[in-house]
């Protein structure tokens, strides 16, 4: 009996301290609301986002950060928590913070305990993809004036659309498709480098998924099936690449001086690669085509292929033992940058990265 007498007067203790420490907490809750005004949110920017995205609240009397001090996102089934402590910044009228990977749908705070009003924001997985639209066309693809495998110069069709990122991708954009980052120096504004050829069918196929396109590759294993037929993301063919590069300007040879204005390479990268977009676009709008990092495309490497190409659309050799790259990275001279000059790396290298492309039907 005297042991319940304890327990019961030490649960009405518990019980009572329970009820003090609440009426506390309210009593101080209403004092800051009296002191500061009551936490009201006015704006987020941006209102469209994605994941990883810095984001920012505007408001008036947010107060500061403090365990009772968060961020609520919330869809129409679960919430996420982003504390006070975990943001960038928190001020009176301020919260700037990195959106987790949560499709939220509502943005509440809660200001020392008191919560504000909700906004509306709308997320996606990932930014919007800048990309160029490049019309049919026919060009000479090689060069009189390069290597032997440049020979012959031959007449190409492309006679489909072609959707093609304005940039090469970037090592945010594939850090968010794949969930990691080849990259030897980390940086998500760089492009993404040292990626094999195969991770690069593998990281359009998963963009693909994720946008509810047709996936164009069949893998299995390191082999892999090309549907012509698929409307999803993809390595350009050679021929592809070339004519986007070339953009119907038939100069070669670049001086070291005009080949500055459009690409990093070894004259004036400082051996490092550049974020995207820096430099002049060329008569297509697209950036870095020439420098900063090769680019895969979805060819086998043959030396002799231009004498046996066809001329619509070509996809390359059946088989071989290597894939080609284009473009140059930000360690080569002037010649690797060349629009018709070949490469075919046997492992990927750090100024190896990628370009994709759709076809458009």
């Amino acid at each position: 009996m005297l042991l319940n007498n304890k327990i019961y007067i030490k649960s009405w203790q518990f019980l009572l301290l329970f009820c003090l420490l609440s009426i506390l907490t309210s009593c101080q809750d209403n004092e800051w609301i009296s002191e500061q005004g009551e936490p009201v949110i006015t704006e987020i920017s941006p209102e469209t986002t994605f994941f990883g995205d810095t984001l920012t609240i505007y408001g008036e009397n947010l107060g500061d950060r403090g365990l009772n001090s968060f961020i609520v996102l919330s869809d129409s089934i679960n919430q996420e928590i982003v504390h006070s402590t975990d943001c960038i910044n928190w001020t009176i009228s301020k919260v700037v913070f990195v959106l987790p990977n949560f499709s939220a749908e509502e943005v509440q705070l809660v200001c020392n305990s008191v919560n504000t009003n909700k906004l509306f924001i709308e997320v996606s997985r990932l930014p919007a993809l800048e990309t160029v639209e490049i019309p049919i066309g026919n060009f000479n693809m090689g060069s009189l004036f390069g290597l032997k495998d440049e020979f012959p110069v031959h007449t190409i069709t492309i006679s489909k659309p072609i959707i093609a990122s304005k940039f090469e991708i970037n090592q945010f954009y594939y850090s968010q498709v794949m969930k990691t980052n080849p990259s030897m120096i980390k940086d998500y504004r760089l492009p993404v480098d040292s990626i094999t050829w195969i991770k690069a069918i593998q990281f359009c196929n998963e963009l693909s998924q994720i946008q509810e396109l047709k996936p164009v590759y069949t893998i299995f294993g390191e082999n892999v099936k090309f549907d012509t037929t698929a409307n999803g993301w993809r390595l350009p063919t050679e021929a592809e690449w070339e004519y986007m590069c070339k953009a119907h300007d038939t100069t070669n040879y670049f001086t070291n001086e005009d080949l500055s204005k459009l690409g990093w390479f070894i004259m004036n990268s400082g051996l490092k690669s550049h974020p995207s977009g820096q430099k002049s676009p060329n008569a297509f709008g697209l950036y870095d085509m020439q420098g900063n990092l090769w680019e895969w495309c979805w060819d086998f490497y043959n030396s002799d292929y231009y004498g046996i190409s066809p001329v619509q659309n070509p996809l390359g050799p059946i088989s071989g033992e290597r894939h080609v790259a284009r473009g140059g990275g930000y360690d080569s001279g002037n010649s690797l940058c060349r629009a018709s000059n070949r490469f075919y790396p046997s492992n990927p290298i750090q100024s190896t990265g990628i370009r994709i492309v759709r076809t458009k039907f």
